[in-house]
């Protein structure tokens, strides 16, 4: 068995990548919402992919060539590289539009949604506590986005769908990537970028300017870049790849529900680098919902593990 074997298990390595991973994803997240007036997303994910791609495909090439490193399974990589492109692309649309701590926490019942994928088709069966604590942690989503209040709308939905792509992204990497090296899925969601960037850039070609006005981060035309954005396309591209490889890595070596709870702390550093960016402060609903979605996250976490 090679060094990324299935049978390998380390949850406290597991803990700290993900927590590593999470504090400098809200730290993208709350960039690229700073800069989305400036750098239209497609642009983004091309210049990111360029920079990426080749230096992964150079560093994982010479690997292969060598014998040290193999590819089990081109097909699940692409499954798995394809939910996370939806992902990034349903939470990043909604950035603009609402409070980074409100799209944090509709993104973050990915946990919940884990353990529900995880039961139907992981094998890690919930207990009735288990349920109890998924329909807590959703009462919790609903205190945040107040579906029919005035506050809510459509756009407030868009991290709830991009916590469901993450979700079966995970399970798929624990179900069917985890003998794969991190870079390689890195690689993988690096060329998923660079694809959707070219069709998303012939698609702001060929779309009228009041459908850019509906969408201007997804559809506007491509901007000249001054050196901000430039540097801040370069810390990115960094970043992205220790996030993605640290997140690979950690679903790989410790249990999806474990890993899924300590991700959890992306909701305080969003709401740290919402404050520190934007001046969001969350309301009173912000923070019980909040509070509910935590404690079903670990009640989960204790089911799974047959705590409680």
């Amino acid at each position: 068995m090679n060094k990324y074997g299935a049978r390998i298990e380390n949850a406290p390595k597991g803990i700290a990548l993900i927590v590593g991973a999470v504090f400098l994803l809200a730290l993208a997240d709350a960039a690229v919402k700073y800069f989305s007036a400036k750098l239209p997303l497609w642009q983004l994910f091309l210049i990111v992919s360029c920079l990426s791609v080749p230096a992964l495909g150079t560093w994982l090439g010479r690997r292969i060539r060598t014998g040290r490193l193999r590819i089990t399974s081109v097909a699940w990589i692409m499954a798995r590289s394809l939910l996370l492109l939806l992902m990034w692309v349903t939470y990043y649309s909604a950035l603009p539009l609402i409070p980074l701590s409100v799209a944090a926490v509709a993104i973050y019942t990915t946990p919940i949604f884990i353990a529900l994928f995880s039961t139907c088709y992981g094998g890690e069966p919930l207990s009735p506590t288990g349920w109890a604590a998924v329909g807590l942690g959703f009462v919790g989503v609903a205190l945040v986005l107040r579906p029919g209040s005035e506050i809510f709308t459509l756009a407030t939905l868009l991290p709830v769908v991009g916590a469901v792509f993450y979700a079966l992204a995970m399970v798929v990497t624990r179900r069917h990537c985890r003998s794969e090296h991190p870079l390689v899925l890195a690689l993988g969601l690096n060329v998923a970028f660079l694809f959707a960037a070219c069709m998303g850039g012939i698609a702001s070609l060929n779309v009228s300017e009041a459908t850019v006005a509906r969408a201007p981060f997804l559809l506007s035309p491509w901007q000249t870049l001054g050196w901000q954005e430039m540097v801040f396309i370069f810390c990115y591209a960094c970043m992205l790849i220790l996030i993605n490889t640290a997140t690979a890595r950690a679903y790989q070596i410790a249990p999806p529900a474990l890993v899924g709870t300590f991700d959890y702390a992306y909701l305080a550093f969003a709401c740290l680098w919402g404050y520190v960016l934007f001046n969001e402060v969350p309301d009173a609903f912000t923070w019980a919902g909040m509070l509910l979605i935590l404690i079903a996250g670990w009640t989960i976490f204790r089911v799974q593990k047959g705590v409680g």
